[in-house]
């Protein structure tokens, strides 16, 4: 977005990146490696509408930094590595390595930055600094603390600094590969242009891309922990196996019947709920709190196109951020209405009660989600979780009776078209159409 050579405008399934002075003929983007990028996936596609404007197509829902896990942001990291070796190979550059300029169309990733291309023109790379604050130093101190690196970027826009580094690990530090990377330094300064990509240049580049990998290789995420909601298709003991059957076949039923072409599926633990989605021939965006969870959720659909995970809380959602705060747009506006069918999935009780959202506050949430459908769980006061939730946070169980519930919804514009018990009687599926 800050990009002295350009700007950009947002159309309903492009954009436009409208440049401040025509490109030389040589440039990088003016070449037919750059379309051999974008057809191997390292660049987003494009096309020149004239001298000035750019065309890409716009991915439909973008995530940030700060809703990644970490394998996420690993990816990110080799995408733009992988870019930078071939663009280098060709006598190109990158003259930023920003992990905002990284977006994933579901599960791939994808560099989107156009005008980061420019011919090489000096034998360091500039960007190398910011590849290490938004890559490497991240998931190093998630891997050496467990400050995961969506926690980095919610603190600062532009990674984790040096002295950060430093300051959290301590001596520590040097009994990894990377200490090196944060050690103390004076301030970079420009080295002289080049007029040719000498072989000595291509071999110190050859070498910096190793070594970067090599450093990458050292602060990848460790295997997937077993968090609570992380192991929670495995170990949920409230349901029996004939109430969980119910469950699936029943949700499974509406969403063939409906066929969304989006679906939000909000607090998906590690997927089950997302995967009919998708069965269903849905486009999905699978959203959850849970690190380990979201991190599972996205290795299983590695290259998935059609998911789109979040990491995020939803008694917490983040504005926007950037310049002014519209630089990037906030989580709550970008899910406002971005889905045909929103799925709300054994979560009211953990906002309402373990969360403190009022139930009238949750179901305008939904409809703010929704541009129709929406898939309900309510839980009876008699529910063993409602019963361990409200005697943990001193709630009378009486306020979350299931006809409550139901009529919040219908409170924020929601008709009730089906309602189905369970086995065992303690859980409602519902389905419900959004009429204002």
């Amino acid at each position: 977005m800050r990009d002295p050579q350009a700007s950009l405008v947002f159309g309903a399934d492009q954009v436009v990146r409208h440049l401040r002075e025509a490109l030389p003929a040589q440039h990088p983007l003016h070449t037919a490696q750059a379309r051999q990028w974008a057809d191997n996936g390292l660049l987003i596609p494009f096309d020149w509408l004239d001298t000035h404007r750019l065309i890409s197509p716009k991915i439909p829902f973008v995530s940030s930094p700060e809703e990644w896990c970490d394998a996420q942001l690993l990816d990110a990291a080799g995408l733009t590595l992988d870019l930078l070796e071939s663009a280098n190979a060709a006598g190109t550059d990158l003259k930023d390595a920003s992990a905002w300029n990284v977006i994933f169309e579901g599960c791939a990733p994808v560099f989107c930055d156009l005008t980061s291309l420019e011919p090489m023109q000096s034998h360091a790379w500039w960007a190398a600094g910011q590849f290490v604050r938004h890559f490497i130093s991240p998931l190093w101190l998630s891997r050496a603390t467990g400050l995961q690196s969506r926690d980095v970027f919610r603190m600062n826009r532009d990674g984790a600094m040096p002295e950060l580094v430093r300051e959290t690990l301590g001596w520590r530090r040097f009994l990894w590969r990377c200490w090196p990377l944060v050690a103390e330094a004076k301030a970079q300064t420009a080295s002289g242009s080049l007029s040719v990509v000498t072989p000595q240049t291509a071999r110190y580049r050859q070498q910096l891309v190793a070594s970067l990998r090599w450093m990458l290789n050292g602060v990848k995420p460790r295997a997937v922990r077993n968090t609570v909601w992380g192991q929670y298709t495995e170990q949920r003991g409230h349901y029996t196996s004939l109430a969980l059957q119910a469950k699936r076949e029943q949700v499974a039923q509406w969403l063939t019947k409906l066929q969304p072409a989006w679906t939000l599926d909000l607090g998906c633990n590690s997927g089950e709920f997302s995967q009919l989605a998708l069965g269903a021939g849905s486009q999905v965006i699978a959203l959850d709190g849970d690190h380990d969870a979201v991190q599972a959720m996205y290795l299983h659909h590695a290259g998935q196109r059609k998911l789109y995970p979040v990491l995020a809380s939803l008694d917490d959602i983040h504005s926007g951020r950037g310049w002014a705060g519209v630089e990037h747009t906030g989580l709550a506006k970008r899910l406002t209405g971005c889905a045909d069918v929103v799925l709300m999935l054994a979560l009211i009780h953990h906002l309402s009660i373990a969360g403190a959202v009022h139930l009238e506050q949750v179901a305008h949430f939904a409809a703010a989600c929704t541009r129709r459908w929406l898939v309900v769980e309510w839980l009876e006061p008699s529910d063993p979780q409602v019963q361990q939730l409200c005697a943990q946070r001193r709630r009378d169980v009486s306020e979350f009776a299931v006809d409550s519930q139901r009529q919040a919804f219908i409170k924020a514009g929601f008709v009730l078209r089906q309602e189905v018990t369970l086995p065992e009687g303690h859980r409602h599926l519902a389905l419900l159409e959004k009429t204002v």
